[in-house]
């Protein structure tokens, strides 16, 4: 769990920044960089319980982000990838709550999906507001 959760915090921490540098948008902006600090804190938590259990954190290959501020996206794309991004990130967090052993471990991985869950309905809520995330398909019964 510790060593998947500082790998994927590390791109995403990368992928927020990247994303926050090319947003015009201010609100976006704010968002994105709010997703990079919130990657940084759970990187460090996880790699301080690494290091208290004298266990070396992982040297994972990380990405470079370039000082480009030309959007390889568009904003409204930005903002579903990193709603699906914080999803996929509660689906993991769940599954590590229900396979650890150590009870630590197990409410630390809830207040991290409780931060990320709360981050992602932000996220949620911004994109309703610019008109970007739509109603899911409906059925009559």
């Amino acid at each position: 769990m510790l060593y998947h959760s500082i790998e994927t915090n590390i791109s995403g921490m990368q992928l927020m920044m990247g994303f926050a540098q090319c947003a015009k948008d201010e609100e976006v902006k704010k968002y994105f960089t709010k997703g990079q600090e919130l990657s940084k804190e759970i990187l460090k938590e996880t790699t301080d319980i690494l290091l208290q259990n004298n266990i070396q954190p992982p040297a994972t290959q990380g990405g470079t982000v370039t000082n480009s501020t030309n959007a390889p996206f568009s904003e409204k794309l930005m903002m579903y990838c990193t709603y699906l991004l914080g999803g996929f990130s509660l689906g993991v967090q769940g599954f590590s709550a229900a396979f650890v052993l150590r009870n630590d471990m197990i409410a630390k991985s809830g207040v991290f999906a409780k931060d990320v869950f709360e981050y992602t309905m932000e996220g949620a809520k911004l994109m309703m507001s610019k008109g970007w995330l739509e109603e899911p398909p409906e059925m009559d019964l």
